[in-house]
């Protein structure tokens, strides 16, 4: 009989959380007889295609949604992967145990969240600043609990294993996460005359989009895009105005599909936040070719220092390095090309797998 594990995550094709995304691409490969999943969708909302080792669980998208996803917790599971942040998967983990129905939690580390005597401990660990992820400060006790009440943490990145295993003991494994390569790749990629430096995510004070401002003004002879829709897009497109930067856009958001194609008809993806997990819009722009310039307080591993691009530890030396990409464009395709042979190996193809094995195995033993 296969084992039944629980997924508490949103299976609606247009939810693009970076956890529900990541869910979606795993199950979407899951294909191992020994286990059955469930996840949980909308009623009303169009799901991704899942193979029959996946099942759904309808949760209405009223304002009740929060007690019926704890409700689905209550099933007969045999192992919970994946629980989110919210008050409501606290409460579903906790009504279980209330009810002697305990089972294997397998939680993910995907991002440092934690309060400021957690982040002196990283800090220590790593030898160099090490920042939360801001605005999510209310929920840095529910995630602490969950982390230390689970029976197992996998980790995304050596950096968040070593954090995670310095925080919470010897309960965690590593694995990578993946990436559409069929969707973002190289193939058919043409740098254009004119330099163009883009970078993308939500438009919001955490992801520090309003250092483009400050490259626009440094570096006239080149365009810079952010794709991203958030609250403080069109601030920043105010200000820009003010500022007569007529080399700046904020255009919005887009399709992945439509997003791969303005990567590879770029020349250098930017980065300047300071507090991430494994940002996947990296990968993604690696893999399309670009030259990658980002912050290292996170140690994000699909960047590698002057392999595929720079990894800087201050803006001033993020700005720098912008100017020496644009001013060397052997350099820069290099190092783009370099990326893009790095990007084959990040398939979801490759990487499900290795999930799929881990997790049954923690849930059966």
């Amino acid at each position: 009989m296969s084992v039944r594990i629980f997924v508490p995550r949103w299976m609606d094709q247009r939810n693009n959380n970076a956890q529900n995304s990541n869910a979606r691409a795993l199950l979407s490969r899951f294909s191992d007889g020994r286990a059955h999943w469930t996840a949980v969708c909308s009623r009303k909302a169009a799901v991704a295609t899942m193979p029959g080792t996946v099942g759904l669980v309808p949760v209405s998208s009223s304002r009740f949604w929060s007690y019926r996803l704890a409700l689905a917790y209550q099933g007969q599971w045999d192992a919970i992967f994946y629980p989110g942040p919210h008050w409501a998967d606290e409460l579903g983990i906790k009504a279980r145990r209330l009810l002697r129905r305990r089972r294997p939690v397998i939680a993910t580390m995907e991002g440092i969240i934690a309060a400021p005597q957690a982040l002196r401990q990283v800090t220590a660990l790593t030898g160099h600043l090490v920042f939360s992820q801001p605005g999510v400060e209310a929920a840095i006790p529910r995630i602490r609990w969950i982390y230390e009440t689970c029976d197992h943490i996998i980790a995304i990145s050596p950096f968040l294993a070593r954090a995670a295993k310095a925080l919470y003991g010897d309960k965690v494994s590593g694995l990578p996460i993946g990436l559409e390569t069929s969707i973002f790749h190289n193939r058919g990629r043409h740098e254009p005359d004119r330099a163009r430096v883009v970078g993308c995510g939500t438009v919001k004070s955490s992801k520090r989009p309003e250092v483009f401002l400050e490259l626009a003004q440094r570096y006239p002879e080149a365009d810079f895009v952010w794709f991203g829709d958030g609250p403080t897009r069109h601030q920043l497109m105010r200000g820009s105005e003010c500022k007569s930067l007529n080399n700046l856009a904020f255009p919005g958001a887009l399709t992945p599909q439509a997003l791969a194609e303005e990567f590879r008809r770029s020349s250098l993806f930017v980065l300047p936040s300071h507090a991430e997990g494994v940002p996947k819009v990296t990968q993604e722009a690696a893999a399309c070719g670009l030259a990658v310039v980002l912050h290292g307080f996170y140690e994000c591993p699909s960047v590698v220092h002057k392999e595929n691009g720079f990894v800087t530890w201050s803006d001033e030396e993020l700005v720098d390095a912008v100017g020496i990409l644009l001013a060397d464009g052997e350099l820069r395709r290099n190092l783009g090309q370099r990326g893009a042979e790095m990007g084959k190996s990040w398939s979801w193809d490759t990487v499900a797998p290795q999930w799929e094995d881990l997790v049954i195995r923690l849930a059966t033993s």
